[in-house]
């Protein structure tokens, strides 16, 4: 993994696997822009799933970047805000202006890779919470646009995609629970962002609540995933100084409630993969194969998923037999 630092908002999430590493998926059927609006040969595209969400609700973008042009291109083998080459702008009546943050930024050196012409890489990444706390803080309008900028002598120029226009309406009262300015607050903000994190205590209280009161609400979906997902997987807590173990069984009390359909393609397959791994550690073997079946059709032939597969292989073997 590559170091990090942290920003001013971060906790370090020591040890958890964390949501806001780069994750390749292409959603479908996405919001996007398809033109750039400069960077020479390079066009850079944003997609976003849901154009109109409920406040509180995560959201995520995608991003491609294709050589448009007839020679080869440098560019970054990964994109993602926190490797400092994609930038997320959102503006809204209140805030015109404002770069999205992630919470922990890397000083890593960065991978380059050749893109030729007409290939593209892709990726996606929440931007519902940074640095900055809630990036959509109130029900308003906003446009999100995405810039590419790579640095190193030979850098093509900075690439922009055209803005994509999201509607954050008020459903009536979980934007209210959840945004309620507390420090409870930003830690379930955390808790929906990393999927991990024993510490977030109070967070994760606030999130029960949500499914308490609201169980309905599309902010429910994202909340049941991430403390199932939290579930599913040993976590070292060193606020208490020990290693949770996994309890698969509870998890898999919020994992087969997920409507997964309500869920963006790569919520999806982390859901059904999640599920999966559980079974097959509960020596399920025929319900974790049918898992792990729909988390493959959910994936399509789309490589970018790929990382989530193997990356469920390296938790639960089995699942790598498994035809």
């Amino acid at each position: 993994m590559n170091p990090i630092r942290r920003l001013h908002r971060g906790t370090l999430l020591t040890g958890a696997g964390t949501l806001t590493i780069l994750l390749m998926v292409l959603f479908s059927p996405p919001a996007f822009a398809q033109d750039s609006h400069s960077g020479e040969s390079l066009e850079l595209t944003l997609e976003i799933d849901k154009t109109t969400l409920v406040l509180g609700e995560p959201v995520y973008a995608s991003v491609r970047l294709t050589n448009r042009g007839s020679a080869p291109v440098q560019v970054s083998k990964l994109l993602d805000p926190q490797l400092g080459n994609v930038h997320i702008i959102v503006s809204s009546p209140q805030r015109p202006r404002v770069v999205y943050l992630p919470l922990f930024v890397s000083d890593a050196a960065h991978a380059r890779t050749t893109l030729a012409p007409g290939e593209t890489v892709a990726a996606a990444f929440p931007i519902f919470y940074g640095s900055l706390g809630w990036t959509f803080p109130r029900p308003a309008s906003y446009r999100v646009t995405a810039e590419y900028r790579s640095s190193g002598q030979a850098a093509p120029a900075p690439a922009s995609s055209r803005p994509v226009s999201l509607t954050i309406a008020d459903d009536g009262g979980v934007g209210t629970l959840l945004l309620n300015g507390t420090p409870a607050s930003e830690e379930a903000g955390k808790f929906l962002l990393w999927q991990r994190g024993d510490h977030l205590q109070h967070g994760q209280t606030l999130l029960a609540d949500v499914l308490k009161t609201h169980p309905d609400s599309p902010v429910a979906e994202y909340a049941r995933l991430a403390l199932g997902h939290n579930l599913s997987r040993d976590f070292r807590n060193y606020a208490v100084g020990r290693i949770r173990p996994a309890d698969c069984e509870t998890a898999l009390t919020y994992l087969q409630k997920v409507r997964a359909d309500q869920l963006p393609a790569l919520l999806q397959v982390q859901a059904y993969l999640d599920e999966a791994r559980c079974l097959a550690t509960l020596s399920q073997a025929t319900q974790a194969s049918e898992a792990l079946a729909r988390a493959k059709q959910a994936a399509g032939e789309r490589p970018e998923f790929q990382l989530l597969f193997q990356q469920a292989g390296r938790l639960e073997p089995s699942l790598q037999r498994t035809p």
